[in-house]
């Protein structure tokens, strides 16, 4: 593949394609910039030159707030159907899920937040669950209070509603 980069810009001449930053494009909006010359001189010289915008650039790491790296988003697929279904697994499956529902369902709490909520409780509940799930299935474990969770919650609602009054 034959590519040019440079400062704000990568053209690639073989997929006649340039990709652009933002910076560049913002820069490029200005007539007199030196960038939208250098966006005129390409778009003129390359017929049919298809121009991208790159928005960010997607991570190949994730951090925790532990300071644990992940190839991948840790909560990626953790929807209310896969944490339904780890729990329906486990051996004191009942319990775990009467919390679980209390939460999802009849939290007091809108339903923006509530998945939120869920997940927090969740990751609190089976910090295990990405590493070894069979921790699981072998050790007992204790439905933790779920009441911290509903008031952080309840607390990060209320200052939201603060500012958007102020």
């Amino acid at each position: 593949m034959a590519t040019k980069k440079n400062a704000g810009y990568k053209i690639d001449f073989v997929e006649k394609t340039l990709t652009i930053t933002k910076e560049f494009d913002d820069k490029a909006q200005d007539p007199a910039s030196k960038e939208f010359g250098i966006l005129m001189n390409l778009q003129n010289s390359i017929p049919g030159l298809t121009v991208i915008r790159k928005t960010h650039a997607t991570p190949r790491k994730y951090i925790n707030k532990q300071g644990e790296k992940f190839n991948c988003n840790q909560f990626k697929n953790l929807t209310y159907k896969n944490m339904e279904g780890f729990i329906d697994g486990l051996p004191n499956s009942k319990e775990l899920m009467k919390a679980f529902k209390f939460l999802r369902y009849r939290g007091s709490l809108p339903l923006t937040s509530r998945y939120t909520v869920v997940r927090k409780w969740f990751v609190a509940q089976f910090p295990e669950f990405r590493k070894n799930p069979l921790f699981y299935l072998y050790n007992e474990v204790k439905v933790i209070d779920i009441r911290p969770f509903l008031e952080e919650e309840k607390k990060r609602a209320e200052e939201l509603a603060e500012k958007k009054e102020a």
